[in-house]
């Protein structure tokens, strides 16, 4: 479901200028949407949720900053695809570290805690797996377009690059996606 950009940019404008109550009809408007966003780039639910809850932090604690009229929910996921990126590299320095520290502690990383899927694999099968393998500015850019259903304009605005790097990321997580499905089982 795609939401009023109407319902979110006009608390967020009030937000701004200093009305405590409009940022929370800003986050009870967004955070089912951001959840979502941040369950398509590969965090398990527990790390949604909390994906969810930094992103709200941070721009609450940044809506002083915010450009009346622009699209708040692109910014919203912006801010939300920074937090995921954060969330993937300390998953993987945790790794990093852990595989140094022997077997045991790799085990341990590799916890559901970690980032399981909160999707099974099963209900979505080879999809999933396909999405799974792409490169993460191709699976944000998909989960953007596709799973959250924004323009190229709002899908660069969240991703903090230019609108034909949307296009060339989301034709070549497209052609990745034919390659990785046609050769599983």
């Amino acid at each position: 479901m795609l939401l009023d950009r109407a319902r979110i940019n006009g608390p967020m404008d009030r937000a701004a200028a200093g009305d405590p109550d409009a940022f929370a009809a800003v986050a009870r408007e967004t955070q089912d949407e951001l959840f979502r966003l941040a369950l398509a780039n590969g965090l398990s639910r527990d790390d949604a949720a909390e994906a969810t809850q930094e992103a709200l932090l941070r721009a609450y604690a940044g809506r002083g900053g915010w450009r009346r009229g622009a699209d708040a929910m692109a910014w919203l996921c912006g801010i939300l695809l920074n937090v995921v990126r954060e969330c993937h590299r300390r998953r993987q320095r945790s790794r990093i570290l852990a595989a140094a520290d022997g077997p045991a502690a790799a085990d341990l990383a590799e916890q559901p805690a970690a980032g399981g899927r909160p999707w099974e694999a099963e209900s979505l099968g080879p999809l999933t797996q396909a999405i799974d393998r792409l490169p993460p500015r191709q699976r944000e850019a998909i989960a953007c377009r596709y799973l959250r259903q924004m323009s190229i304009r709002q899908t660069a605005a969240a991703m903090g690059c230019a609108e034909g790097t949307v296009k060339s990321a989301v034709s070549a997580a497209l052609e990745r996606l034919r390659e990785i499905l046609q050769e599983l089982p």
